[in-house]
């Protein structure tokens, strides 16, 4: 990244098709299988036309390439820069965790727009979703740790030459 940049090779190649190949996918089956549950009850998915799900799809890819963008570009900028990249990594699982713990009544429970909001939506351990995120989150963990491997090999055979 430091030297060939933000779209260097296969760098941004690999983070490219783990947004294509694992995140793309995941975001288009929640977003169809459970739209109640993707807007967190806050929108009746039945009032909101299909194609707003192409532009959250683009804006969910859209928005992990402009992090890795945004990180290459702090990198390179220098080494304080590179502290300004991993503290707004860090601050970002923070508010990452604070919205989660926030929003568990929301995200802990399963129904349809109705359900949830007449207090009959199941908690998420009592479902499909709730085993099927522990899937996704395994699997995405696990792409995103062979793309991070990737990228550190890559490092390596670059600082060699």
């Amino acid at each position: 990244m430091r030297t060939g940049g933000p779209f260097a090779s296969p760098a941004f190649a690999l983070v490219a098709i783990f947004v294509g190949v694992v995140l793309a996918p995941i975001t288009l089956y929640l977003y169809l299988a459970h739209p109640a549950w993707s807007w967190m009850y806050l929108v009746d998915p039945t009032n909101v036309p299909g194609l707003v799900v192409v532009t959250l799809l683009i804006a969910h890819g859209g928005s992990a390439l402009g992090g890795w963008y945004l990180g290459v570009r702090l990198i390179r900028a220098g080494k304080k820069k590179e502290q300004i990249a991993g503290y707004s990594l860090l601050g970002s699982l923070v508010v990452l965790l604070i919205l989660v713990s926030l929003s568990w009544g929301r995200i802990g429970r399963y129904g349809s727009y109705d359900e949830f909001h007449d207090g009959r939506a199941l908690s998420l351990v009592e479902v499909k979703l709730g085993y099927v995120l522990v899937a996704l989150t395994i699997g995405t963990a696990v792409a995103a740790g062979f793309v991070a491997l990737e990228l550190m090999r890559d490092s390596r055979r670059v600082r060699a030459r």
